[in-house]
Protein backbone atom coordinates (compact mmCIF):
# COMPACT_ATOMS: atom_id res chain seq x y z
CA UNK A 1 0.00 0.00 0.00
CA UNK A 2 1.50 3.35 -0.95
CA UNK A 3 2.61 5.68 1.81
CA UNK A 4 0.00 8.53 1.91
CA UNK A 5 2.69 10.90 3.14
CA UNK A 6 4.69 10.55 -0.04
CA UNK A 7 3.57 12.44 -3.13
CA UNK A 8 2.49 10.35 -6.05
CA UNK A 9 4.82 10.42 -9.05
CA UNK A 10 3.62 12.64 -11.85
CA UNK A 11 1.49 10.78 -14.39
CA UNK A 12 3.12 10.19 -17.73
CA UNK A 13 1.85 12.77 -20.19
CA UNK A 14 0.02 11.51 -23.26
CA UNK A 15 2.12 11.65 -26.39
CA UNK A 16 1.30 14.71 -28.47
CA UNK A 17 -0.93 14.05 -31.48
CA UNK A 18 1.10 13.26 -34.54
CA UNK A 19 0.54 15.60 -37.46
CA UNK A 20 -0.78 14.07 -40.64
CA UNK A 21 2.10 13.14 -42.88
CA UNK A 22 2.36 15.62 -45.73
CA UNK A 23 2.39 14.40 -49.32
CA UNK A 24 5.76 13.42 -50.67
CA UNK A 25 7.19 16.36 -52.60
CA UNK A 26 8.98 15.58 -55.82
CA UNK A 27 11.63 17.35 -57.84
CA UNK A 28 12.45 21.03 -57.65
CA UNK A 29 12.01 22.66 -61.06
CA UNK A 30 14.44 25.47 -61.71
CA UNK A 31 14.62 25.46 -65.52
CA UNK A 32 12.10 27.01 -67.91
CA UNK A 33 12.93 24.18 -70.34
CA UNK A 34 11.71 21.50 -67.94
CA UNK A 35 9.29 19.16 -69.79
CA UNK A 36 6.73 19.36 -66.98
CA UNK A 37 6.43 23.12 -67.46
CA UNK A 38 6.28 22.63 -71.24
CA UNK A 39 3.40 20.18 -70.74
CA UNK A 40 1.45 22.62 -68.53
CA UNK A 41 2.05 25.47 -70.98
CA UNK A 42 0.77 23.30 -73.84
CA UNK A 43 -2.59 22.93 -72.08
CA UNK A 44 -3.32 26.59 -72.79
CA UNK A 45 -4.27 25.34 -76.29
CA UNK A 46 -7.63 23.74 -76.96
CA UNK A 47 -6.22 21.04 -79.26
CA UNK A 48 -3.67 19.97 -76.65
CA UNK A 49 -6.31 19.80 -73.91
CA UNK A 50 -8.39 17.57 -76.17
CA UNK A 51 -5.43 15.38 -77.10
CA UNK A 52 -4.24 14.98 -73.50
CA UNK A 53 -7.73 14.76 -72.00
CA UNK A 54 -6.56 17.19 -69.33
CA UNK A 55 -6.91 20.79 -68.22
CA UNK A 56 -5.43 23.21 -65.70
CA UNK A 57 -7.03 24.32 -62.43
CA UNK A 58 -5.30 27.17 -60.62
CA UNK A 59 -5.72 28.73 -57.20
CA UNK A 60 -6.29 27.45 -53.68
CA UNK A 61 -10.08 27.57 -53.71
CA UNK A 62 -10.40 26.14 -57.22
CA UNK A 63 -8.11 23.20 -56.47
CA UNK A 64 -9.87 22.59 -53.14
CA UNK A 65 -13.28 22.59 -54.88
CA UNK A 66 -12.01 20.04 -57.39
CA UNK A 67 -10.53 17.79 -54.71
CA UNK A 68 -13.77 17.91 -52.70
CA UNK A 69 -15.63 16.32 -55.61
CA UNK A 70 -13.25 13.36 -55.48
CA UNK A 71 -11.29 14.33 -58.58
CA UNK A 72 -7.66 13.20 -58.53
CA UNK A 73 -5.09 15.47 -60.23
CA UNK A 74 -2.51 14.06 -62.57
CA UNK A 75 0.02 16.64 -61.47
CA UNK A 76 0.33 19.43 -58.89
CA UNK A 77 2.81 22.30 -59.07
CA UNK A 78 3.59 24.36 -55.98
CA UNK A 79 5.44 27.65 -55.97
CA UNK A 80 8.68 27.62 -53.99
CA UNK A 81 7.81 28.76 -50.48
CA UNK A 82 4.20 27.52 -50.68
CA UNK A 83 4.90 23.84 -50.03
CA UNK A 84 2.54 23.80 -47.02
CA UNK A 85 -0.42 24.03 -49.42
CA UNK A 86 0.03 20.34 -50.26
CA UNK A 87 -0.76 19.34 -46.68
CA UNK A 88 -3.40 22.05 -46.19
CA UNK A 89 -5.35 20.73 -49.17
CA UNK A 90 -4.83 17.09 -48.15
CA UNK A 91 -3.35 16.18 -51.51
CA UNK A 92 -2.95 12.41 -51.76
CA UNK A 93 0.44 10.72 -51.50
CA UNK A 94 -0.17 9.15 -54.89
CA UNK A 95 -0.24 12.51 -56.69
CA UNK A 96 2.88 13.84 -58.38
CA UNK A 97 3.74 17.09 -56.57
CA UNK A 98 6.61 19.27 -57.77
CA UNK A 99 8.06 22.53 -56.48
CA UNK A 100 8.68 25.29 -59.01
CA UNK A 101 11.03 28.24 -58.73
CA UNK A 102 8.98 31.30 -57.72
CA UNK A 103 9.70 33.32 -60.85
CA UNK A 104 9.03 30.38 -63.14
CA UNK A 105 5.75 29.59 -61.38
CA UNK A 106 4.54 33.19 -61.63
CA UNK A 107 5.38 33.24 -65.34
CA UNK A 108 3.51 29.97 -65.82
CA UNK A 109 0.40 31.27 -64.05
CA UNK A 110 -2.45 32.87 -66.00
CA UNK A 111 -3.70 35.02 -63.12
CA UNK A 112 -2.43 38.42 -62.08
CA UNK A 113 -1.78 37.39 -58.46
CA UNK A 114 -0.81 33.69 -58.38
CA UNK A 115 -1.77 31.80 -55.21
CA UNK A 116 1.04 29.28 -55.35
CA UNK A 117 -0.75 26.16 -56.60
CA UNK A 118 -1.64 24.83 -60.02
CA UNK A 119 -3.01 21.37 -60.80
CA UNK A 120 -3.64 19.36 -63.94
CA UNK A 121 -6.84 17.29 -63.79
CA UNK A 122 -8.20 14.75 -66.27
CA UNK A 123 -11.25 15.99 -68.16
CA UNK A 124 -14.19 14.23 -66.45
CA UNK A 125 -16.08 11.63 -68.46
CA UNK A 126 -19.69 12.84 -68.52
CA UNK A 127 -22.23 10.49 -66.96
CA UNK A 128 -25.82 11.23 -67.90
CA UNK A 129 -28.96 9.93 -66.24
CA UNK A 130 -30.66 7.49 -68.61
CA UNK A 131 -34.12 8.12 -67.15
CA UNK A 132 -35.07 11.22 -65.18
CA UNK A 133 -38.65 12.41 -64.83
CA UNK A 134 -37.49 15.92 -63.96
CA UNK A 135 -34.54 16.17 -66.34
CA UNK A 136 -33.29 19.76 -66.74
CA UNK A 137 -30.77 20.38 -69.50
CA UNK A 138 -28.86 23.51 -70.50
CA UNK A 139 -27.78 23.98 -74.12
CA UNK A 140 -25.28 26.71 -75.01
CA UNK A 141 -25.19 27.75 -78.65
CA UNK A 142 -22.22 29.69 -80.05
CA UNK A 143 -21.30 31.09 -76.64
CA UNK A 144 -17.83 32.50 -77.13
CA UNK A 145 -17.00 34.35 -73.92
CA UNK A 146 -15.22 31.99 -71.46
CA UNK A 147 -16.25 34.07 -68.44
CA UNK A 148 -19.93 33.85 -69.39
CA UNK A 149 -19.56 30.13 -70.02
CA UNK A 150 -17.97 29.49 -66.64
CA UNK A 151 -20.62 31.57 -64.88
CA UNK A 152 -23.39 29.64 -66.62
CA UNK A 153 -21.83 26.31 -65.64
CA UNK A 154 -21.70 27.47 -62.03
CA UNK A 155 -25.35 28.54 -62.19
CA UNK A 156 -26.27 25.22 -63.83
CA UNK A 157 -24.62 23.25 -61.05
CA UNK A 158 -26.37 25.37 -58.41
CA UNK A 159 -29.78 25.06 -60.07
CA UNK A 160 -29.67 21.28 -60.39
CA UNK A 161 -29.08 21.02 -64.14
CA UNK A 162 -28.35 17.40 -65.02
CA UNK A 163 -26.40 18.02 -68.25
CA UNK A 164 -24.85 20.88 -70.21
CA UNK A 165 -24.37 20.60 -73.98
CA UNK A 166 -22.34 23.00 -76.12
CA UNK A 167 -22.47 23.47 -79.87
CA UNK A 168 -19.13 23.10 -81.67
CA UNK A 169 -18.97 26.86 -82.27
CA UNK A 170 -18.91 27.57 -78.52
CA UNK A 171 -15.77 28.32 -76.54
CA UNK A 172 -14.01 25.31 -75.04
CA UNK A 173 -15.45 24.71 -71.53
CA UNK A 174 -11.96 23.65 -70.34
CA UNK A 175 -10.52 27.05 -71.24
CA UNK A 176 -8.61 28.37 -68.17
CA UNK A 177 -10.84 31.48 -67.89
CA UNK A 178 -13.99 29.35 -68.09
CA UNK A 179 -12.59 26.99 -65.44
CA UNK A 180 -11.83 29.87 -63.07
CA UNK A 181 -15.32 31.34 -63.55
CA UNK A 182 -16.92 27.92 -63.04
CA UNK A 183 -15.54 27.59 -59.49
CA UNK A 184 -15.69 23.79 -59.43
CA UNK A 185 -18.83 23.41 -61.58
CA UNK A 186 -16.82 21.51 -64.22
CA UNK A 187 -16.61 18.61 -61.76
CA UNK A 188 -20.25 18.78 -60.64
CA UNK A 189 -22.30 18.82 -63.83
CA UNK A 190 -21.76 16.63 -66.95
CA UNK A 191 -20.52 18.62 -69.97
CA UNK A 192 -20.55 17.38 -73.55
CA UNK A 193 -20.59 18.53 -77.16
CA UNK A 194 -23.99 18.69 -78.84
CA UNK A 195 -24.52 16.60 -81.96
CA UNK A 196 -27.44 15.60 -84.19
CA UNK A 197 -28.04 12.28 -82.40
CA UNK A 198 -28.21 14.00 -79.00
CA UNK A 199 -30.59 16.64 -80.37
CA UNK A 200 -32.94 13.96 -81.65
CA UNK A 201 -32.82 12.11 -78.33
CA UNK A 202 -33.51 15.26 -76.33
CA UNK A 203 -36.42 16.23 -78.61
CA UNK A 204 -38.06 12.89 -77.82
CA UNK A 205 -37.44 13.16 -74.07
CA UNK A 206 -38.06 16.85 -73.35
CA UNK A 207 -41.53 18.29 -74.05
CA UNK A 208 -40.37 21.78 -73.04
CA UNK A 209 -37.49 23.07 -75.15
CA UNK A 210 -37.28 26.79 -74.49
CA UNK A 211 -35.05 29.28 -76.28
CA UNK A 212 -34.22 32.44 -74.35
CA UNK A 213 -34.78 35.51 -76.51
CA UNK A 214 -34.83 39.22 -75.82
CA UNK A 215 -37.98 39.74 -77.94
CA UNK A 216 -39.98 36.74 -76.75
CA UNK A 217 -43.57 37.43 -75.82
CA UNK A 218 -43.88 34.80 -73.10
CA UNK A 219 -42.22 35.62 -69.75
CA UNK A 220 -39.86 32.99 -68.43
CA UNK A 221 -41.75 32.78 -65.11
CA UNK A 222 -45.06 32.02 -66.86
CA UNK A 223 -43.66 28.70 -68.05
CA UNK A 224 -44.10 25.43 -66.14
CA UNK A 225 -40.53 24.20 -65.59
CA UNK A 226 -41.42 21.29 -63.31
CA UNK A 227 -41.29 18.63 -66.03
CA UNK A 228 -38.46 17.49 -68.30
CA UNK A 229 -37.08 20.62 -69.96
CA UNK A 230 -34.21 22.19 -71.87
CA UNK A 231 -33.12 25.82 -71.82
CA UNK A 232 -31.18 27.12 -74.82
CA UNK A 233 -28.94 30.17 -74.35
CA UNK A 234 -27.35 31.79 -77.37
CA UNK A 235 -24.08 33.59 -77.86
CA UNK A 236 -23.46 37.20 -76.90
CA UNK A 237 -23.42 38.56 -80.46
CA UNK A 238 -25.44 36.18 -82.62
CA UNK A 239 -27.93 34.62 -80.22
CA UNK A 240 -29.42 31.21 -80.89
CA UNK A 241 -28.92 29.82 -84.38
CA UNK A 242 -31.72 28.74 -86.74
CA UNK A 243 -31.27 25.00 -86.16
CA UNK A 244 -31.92 25.24 -82.43
CA UNK A 245 -34.73 27.76 -82.93
CA UNK A 246 -36.46 25.20 -85.14
CA UNK A 247 -35.73 22.45 -82.58
CA UNK A 248 -37.21 24.45 -79.69
CA UNK A 249 -40.85 24.20 -78.67
CA UNK A 250 -41.12 27.86 -77.64
CA UNK A 251 -39.27 31.10 -76.93
CA UNK A 252 -39.22 32.78 -73.52
CA UNK A 253 -37.97 36.15 -72.37
CA UNK A 254 -37.17 38.17 -69.28
CA UNK A 255 -39.28 41.35 -68.96
CA UNK A 256 -36.99 44.32 -68.33
CA UNK A 257 -37.68 47.80 -67.01
CA UNK A 258 -36.26 51.19 -67.96
CA UNK A 259 -35.88 50.37 -71.65
CA UNK A 260 -32.96 48.02 -70.97
CA UNK A 261 -32.44 46.14 -74.20
CA UNK A 262 -31.17 42.82 -72.83
CA UNK A 263 -29.13 41.01 -70.17
CA UNK A 264 -25.88 39.28 -70.92
CA UNK A 265 -26.00 35.56 -71.58
CA UNK A 266 -24.74 34.48 -68.17
CA UNK A 267 -27.17 36.66 -66.21
CA UNK A 268 -30.16 35.72 -68.38
CA UNK A 269 -29.38 32.02 -68.15
CA UNK A 270 -28.93 32.14 -64.37
CA UNK A 271 -32.23 33.99 -63.86
CA UNK A 272 -34.20 31.42 -65.85
CA UNK A 273 -32.41 28.39 -64.38
CA UNK A 274 -33.12 29.48 -60.83
CA UNK A 275 -36.77 30.09 -61.67
CA UNK A 276 -36.87 26.48 -62.87
CA UNK A 277 -35.14 25.40 -59.65
CA UNK A 278 -37.64 27.38 -57.55
CA UNK A 279 -40.63 25.74 -59.24
CA UNK A 280 -39.11 22.28 -58.91
CA UNK A 281 -38.36 22.83 -55.24
CA UNK A 282 -41.96 23.87 -54.57
CA UNK A 283 -43.20 20.87 -56.51
CA UNK A 284 -41.02 18.55 -54.47
CA UNK A 285 -42.29 20.15 -51.25
CA UNK A 286 -45.89 19.62 -52.35
CA UNK A 287 -46.59 23.34 -52.64
CA UNK A 288 -48.67 25.22 -55.15
CA UNK A 289 -46.80 26.80 -58.04
CA UNK A 290 -47.28 30.54 -58.09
Amino acid sequence: MPDPRRPLPPSSPLPPPQPKAPPLLGEFIASAANPVLAFVRSLARRDRRAAEGAFVVEGVRAVRDALETGAVPRLVLLRQGDEALAADLAISHGVSVRIVDRRLFDRLSEVQTPQGILAVFPIPTPEFASEDASLLVLILDRLRDPGNLGTLLRAAAGAGVRAVYLTPESVDPWNPKAVRAGMGAHFRVPIAQLDAETLADLRARLPLRAVAGSEAGRPYDAVDWTGPAALVIGGEAEGVGPELREWASEEVGIPLASNVESLNAAVAGAVILFEAARQRRREAEGGRRE
